[in-house]
């Protein structure tokens, strides 16, 4: 059977309703001009050859619809419409009618049926669920950027069937993360999850993705030392940013999440008259009550009351986001570095209070009734950084009487760590 098409009058929804229409059956009729449809572009390429794509723009995108969705990807197309053969042409009209269906569909929630087996049903299941709504903030904007990830992947997949995936297909899914093993590691823990979905639904038997490991390469984190609190802080206030200055010296006393310290405010999570810190921390809900010294106190008053949040970006008045807090950190450690300093990361700050609390004598429990991790964290932690540590052994010395305690060591920045 031979479809004709004409590209000024063509009903798309009657070409995607036809299941006689396959590709090699196509004679394009001839017009004027040629349009492709609508949202569907060509964009040249520096070989002049073509890629084409189907584009929605943003404030007409349905959730979850992709920016550009490649056509025909598999094909060598020219950069020119009216150049284009006759055959690819009217794929491309094909392709953009299909998609033009999907996103008529979509507007109108046509493709939201609740017995649809789909990764779009998965997930929107999955995050309807108890187990869903157990999870903090913080862990639900970790999994968003992958969830965005397995439904872009799944939309250019042409929204396969979740029940027939294997893993191969996982396999060749995570490919395209090789060069970010973290990323990698992250979007499969996700799949997993909304697989383990499709499980407690009865869509399926066995998680396909639970058997699949990812390998992250080791990266070595680097301990502050006293040295580098003192340098970092001096960089801080000469880049205009004493807010964070005073973030690395509460972490230097108390190693707190970031995510919690973000958040502290003067009366609520901090008591000025006492100098304390009482609050519950939002991964674990594990109690924290913490003092701080005369010091920071200081500081902290001098930094002014009546404000609601006890850190402010000083070019907002605004407490920190995660993305602009890393972004203004990262112009103190340039500044840093170019002092001379070592280029250190802030999240670090939390182990680095630990291992100073265990150079200083204390005892696992007391490391974490400040910090707040567990006890199995602190000891892990403390499992990876303390044997090489030359303070620690150089104290274990002094303590058996080996060594002489004649010069202070613990404003030394030492190489092993």
């Amino acid at each position: 059977m031979t479809v004709m098409l004409f590209s000024k009058h063509l009903d798309w929804r009657r070409m995607t309703s036809n299941p006689n229409v396959t590709p090699g059956t196509l004679t394009l009729m001839p017009s004027d001009k040629r349009s492709l449809g609508r949202y569907v572009v060509l964009k040249k390429r520096a070989n002049g050859l073509a890629r084409a794509y189907f584009q929605v723009p943003a404030r007409l995108r349905p959730h979850g619809w992709l920016p550009a969705i490649p056509l025909l990807a598999d094909r060598t197309l020219v950069d020119d419409i009216q150049c284009l053969t006759d055959e690819d042409f009217a794929l491309l009209m094909l392709e953009g009618a299909r998609l033009m269906q999907q996103l008529d569909d979509a507007r109108k929630g046509r493709n939201k049926r609740s017995d649809a087996r789909t990764f779009d049903v998965l997930i929107d299941t999955w995050q309807r669920s108890s187990a869903w709504n157990d999870l903090t903030a913080k862990t639900i904007e970790g999994y968003g950027y992958s969830i965005d990830k397995i439904r872009k992947w799944s939309q250019m997949a042409g929204n396969p069937d979740p029940t027939t995936l294997t893993v191969a297909r996982i396999d060749s899914f995570l490919a395209a993360f090789n060069d970010r093993p973290t990323t990698k590691r992250q979007t499969l823990k996700a799949l997993r999850l909304v697989m383990q979905q499709a499980v407690s639904l009865g869509w399926r038997t066995d998680n396909p993705a639970s058997g699949i490991k990812v390998k992250v390469p080791k990266t070595k984190a680097m301990i502050w030392e006293q040295v580098d609190v003192d340098l970092y802080v001096k960089a801080a206030r000469a880049t205009g940013v004493p807010s964070i200055a005073l973030i690395i010296l509460l972490e230097w006393e108390i190693g707190q999440r970031l995510t919690d310290v973000r958040g502290f405010r003067p009366g609520m999570e901090y008591d000025s008259a006492r100098g304390l810190f009482s609050f519950r921390q939002s991964k674990t809900d594990s109690p924290v009550v913490v003092e701080i010294s005369a010091a920071l106190r200081d500081m902290l008053a001098e930094a002014g009351d009546g404000h609601l949040f006890l850190f402010r970006n000083e070019r907002t008045g605004k407490a920190y986001t995660e993305n602009r807090l890393s972004k203004t950190f990262s112009w103190v450690r340039a500044a840093a570095v170019k002092a001379g300093g070592r280029p250190l990361v802030l999240r670090q700050l939390r182990h680095s209070c630990i291992v100073q609390l265990a150079r200083a004598g204390c005892t696992v429990p007391e490391i974490a009734s400040i910090t707040g991790h567990t006890l199995g964290s602190v000891h892990s932690i403390l499992t990876t950084y303390l044997p090489k540590d030359s303070t620690v052994a150089r104290n274990a010395q002094i303590k058996r009487g080996i060594v002489v305690d004649s010069e202070p060591v613990e404003n030394k920045r030492l190489d092993a760590s």
